[in-house]
């Protein structure tokens, strides 16, 4: 029983997954939008922008490099996500 609802909320927490579709684990760049959400390219594939998860999950602060708050420019991407600048230092986006 907790099982399942712990699966059940795993699930509900991205809205792309439903439509055999990933979450964006960095990408926040909107390349389409339709009634479902906000969609971006991770690697190649499509992917659903949840804004809740992307920050919540931020990569960058087990390197030691806090979130970005505000930017969503990519200025580098390498095998750890992407890279943006604020206050002249990098950030995880």
């Amino acid at each position: 029983m907790i099982s399942l609802a712990l699966t059940a909320k795993v699930s509900a927490a991205c809205w792309s997954e439903r439509l055999g579709y990933p979450c964006c684990s960095y990408s926040t760049e909107v390349l389409e939008r339709d009634s479902d959400g906000s969609w971006s390219i991770e690697n190649g594939n499509w992917c659903g922008i949840d804004y809740n998860s992307v920050n919540s999950n931020c990569w960058s602060s087990k390197l030691g490099y806090p979130c970005c708050k505000s930017t969503t420019t990519v200025v580098e991407t390498d095998q750890d996500g992407a890279w943006g600048i604020e206050n002249n230092d990098w950030c995880g986006i």
